[in-house]
């Protein structure tokens, strides 16, 4: 298993550009064609929420485009920018798991290994994240069934503060939920999520919690200053490899760079050819 894991895509209108002189649709374009590029090929691509930036029709039909040209199959799930409704109308055709109601955005992929659940964090008119009882009951359902299938979560806010003075307070508002799923079923090892536009990890109990960053602008980590930054420091996102019995993630650059080169002794530890005159 290898899958590819983009977040906060933050797709924006034909040729508008985020905060007026970001332009993130060419920005993914660039990332869809260099995840198309890839040697070792994915068997799914992953995008945990924000695929659009103002949640409108003409933002979906570009994100439905650009992440359309994608090689792979999609699995996707929404976050706080992105408007329920049109998100399943105009994305359901890319991913089908999402099924036919806005409100009840969940399903299960046991393709793999390792079983992935993913689901809506997203309250509608809220930037924070809200588990529903009927998300988190058909969470519980699930682990249970599931037995001791190790289990992965998808989802756009991360169920617990992380120490980010600005994205904290926007988390998921009743992760704990969530967290007290985690102490009742050791099959929980893994929870993935956007939002924060960084790339964070802690532990609790037996499940690694990771925030991913985002495919074009991020959100820099301050754990005192409030105010809402972004950078363009170089995008990024993960991949996700079953390794035998474990899950292995490792960060995949999306920014340009030279290389890669194969390594060779001669040029890494040369021998001097001439000697020292007397």
């Amino acid at each position: 298993m290898l899958l590819a894991h983009i977040s906060d895509t933050h797709f924006r209108g034909h040729v508008q550009k985020l905060y007026g002189f970001i332009d993130v649709n060419a920005g993914n374009a660039d990332v869809v064609s260099q995840l198309n590029a890839l040697r070792e090929r994915p068997h799914a691509v992953i995008v945990s929420g924000d695929i659009v930036n103002c949640g409108r029709p003409e933002e979906y039909r570009i994100a439905r485009q650009i992440l359309g040209a994608l090689h792979y199959p999609l699995l996707l799930i929404p976050g706080n920018h992105d408007d329920k409704a049109h998100f399943l109308e105009y994305l359901h055709p890319l991913c089908p798991q999402l099924g036919t109601d806005p409100q009840n955005m969940r399903y299960a992929v046991d393709d793999f290994a390792t079983r992935l659940l993913f689901i809506d964090s997203s309250l509608a008119g809220h930037s924070k994240g809200w588990l529903t009882e009927e998300t988190l009951a058909w969470l519980e359902a699930q682990l249970f069934s599931a037995g001791d299938k190790p289990t992965a979560v998808f989802m756009h806010h991360p169920p617990l503060p992380l120490g980010n003075a600005q994205m904290d307070p926007i988390a998921c508002e009743n992760g704990h939920r969530l967290l007290a799923l985690v102490e009742r079923f050791p099959s929980l090892i893994r929870i993935f999520c956007g939002h924060n536009h960084n790339l964070t990890m802690t532990q609790y109990r037996q499940a690694t919690i990771t925030t991913l960053p985002a495919t074009v602008h991020q959100v820099p980590y301050c754990h005192e200053d409030t105010r809402p930054y972004y950078d363009m420091s170089p995008p990024s996102c993960l991949m996700h490899r079953q390794v035998g019995e474990h899950w292995v993630s490792y960060q995949h650059s999306l920014a340009h760079y030279a290389g890669p080169w194969l390594y060779d002794e001669n040029t890494s530890c040369p021998t001097d050819e001439y000697s020292s005159p007397c």
